[in-house]
């Protein structure tokens, strides 16, 4: 969704706009909670008419016959506002009793009622929020008139108040009654306000909070994405029109520096490509004068050497033109293209096995992938005696191994080998020919294919090429 305004807002403001609304959110839950479901009721409480009260109750329901306790409890004058209960058991109210005037008042009603202290439990949970109260709200005075808002709150040892009081006391050898404020009926509706309200506000700040960070990260993403498309593809992959003003900048930027670095690159290989291309005839003429070159040893030889610049101009212009990342994708039996690259390089003299699945399918582009792996091939053939070839077939991937019994390459220049035009002076030397490109061209065709390739120590102690091939990104 695209709010016209929203997109000229810059990142600061946004921020702030989401500090704001969450503020604005649990504001709005505070004032709107009591409209939802009204408050629960404040019953202030004279102390001593509080302990006559209990005293008159404890009277009557022990004069009562057993049968009509409940109908005389019922017909109490206090019934107004206060419920009994009565238990068969001690009421073992499980939250302690505030210090101050609460234990005062228990000690006052044993005495009253001429009971030990043991006789008597008192819970009385503490007052903060009155709005988020469940249960009425009790305030015990010791004596009236008061003024409320002052004396309550200036004197809590003698003002008792809390949300949730239960007096109980014995009556019987195993009979209890317990006192409470009388309940209005609302207890499990403000609860369910209680957590329904926060929640709908807390899940409005996550929702809009992540709307607003998913505005910022998604450009990032397509940043990351856009980037990766061009290292790998050396073709544009120009962003959007992003909805901050910020990130609108770093786009355009972006953009401006894929075109810069796309022209500086294309006109260095066009330039390469052009001077490749022009080699060609000069190489034609001379193979056509080396035929005429009485003594064979240095016919041979010149045959040889204009053979090997072939075969250079060849590559160079491959990876100029990148036309191997142009090809079509279609399915590919993989197993059977290493077994005729193994059979191609044996028959041109080198020892060279494979091991693994005679099929193994893959949607790839045929030419590149083809050349790709040859690449490889030749180049363990180059420098060991004796190249492995592995194939294995995974549900999720196809896992490519090509193992020589060479020099190998240092991990330090491992990375410098796949660069273009590079030729290592320890494991790879000019005297086994080659252009520096063959590593350079595998690794752009695997990399198209989003695929993986990496260098190792070979068991032999030469050098492990690994491929990766990863099925669902090539689907």
């Amino acid at each position: 969704m695209k709010l016209p305004l929203w997109s000229r807002l810059r990142l600061a403001p946004r921020i702030a706009l989401v500090v704001f609304c969450s503020l604005m959110a649990m504001t709005f839950v505070d004032e709107v909670a009591p409209l939802v479901i009204r408050p629960s009721e404040i019953v202030v409480f004279q102390r001593d008419w509080l302990i006559g009260t209990l005293r008159d109750i404890r009277d009557r329901s022990i004069e009562a016959p057993a049968a009509e306790r409940a109908a005389v409890l019922q017909e109490l004058p206090a019934r107004r506002w206060l419920d009994v209960t009565v238990l068969e058991t001690n009421p073992g109210f499980h939250k302690p009793t505030p210090s101050g005037g609460f234990t005062d008042l228990r000690e006052q009603i044993a005495a009253t009622l001429g009971l030990e202290s043991q006789d008597v439990v008192l819970m009385a949970r503490e007052m903060h929020d009155p709005d988020q109260s469940v249960r009425s709200l009790v305030v015990i005075l010791p004596e009236l008139p008061v003024t409320l808002l002052n004396k309550v709150a200036d004197d809590q040892q003698r003002n008792m108040m809390s949300s949730d009081l239960r007096i109980g006391f014995r009556i019987g050898p195993q009979q209890w009654l317990v006192v409470t404020p009388k309940s209005d009926g609302m207890e499990t509706a403000r609860m369910i306000r209680n957590v329904l309200l926060p929640l709908a506000a807390i899940l409005f700040i996550i929702l809009f909070s992540v709307w607003v960070a998913r505005g910022v990260a998604r450009p990032l993403d397509d940043l990351a994405a856009a980037a990766e498309k061009l290292g790998r593809d050396r073709e544009l992959s120009l962003v959007g029109n992003f909805n901050a003003p910020e990130l609108r900048a770093i786009g355009e930027t972006f953009n401006a520096m894929q075109r810069r670095l796309k022209q500086f690159v294309d006109d260095r290989l066009h330039m390469i490509a052009a001077i490749s291309h022009d080699l060609r005839t000069p190489l034609t003429r001379l193979r056509l004068f080396a035929e005429y070159v009485p003594d064979p040893d240095q016919r041979r030889q010149v045959l040889s050497d204009i053979k090997d610049m072939e075969a250079m101009v060849s590559a160079t212009l491959t990876y100029a033109s990148n036309q191997l990342k142009d090809e079509a994708h279609s399915a590919v039996d993989l197993g059977s293209l290493l077994i005729s690259l193994c059979d191609t390089a044996a028959d041109a003299g080198c020892r060279v096995t494979y091991e693994g699945p005679d099929h193994a399918g893959l949607v790839c582009r045929p030419v590149a992938i083809r050349r790709a792996f040859a690449n490889l091939i030749d180049n363990g053939c180059k420098f060991g005696s004796e190249v492995k070839v592995t194939l294995r077939d995974t549900p999720d991937s196809i896992v490519i191994t090509i193992a020589d019994d060479g020099p190998g390459v240092p991990a330090a220049q491992r990375e410098e080998a796949f660069r273009p035009f590079t030729r290592l002076e320890v494991s790879r030397n000019r005297e086994t020919g080659g252009t520096g490109l063959g590593l350079t061209i595998a690794r752009d065709v695997i990399l198209a294919q989003g695929g993986v390739i990496e260098l190792g120590d070979a068991p032999a102690g030469g050098l492990l090429v690994t491929v990766t091939l990863r099925r669902q990104q090539l689907s």
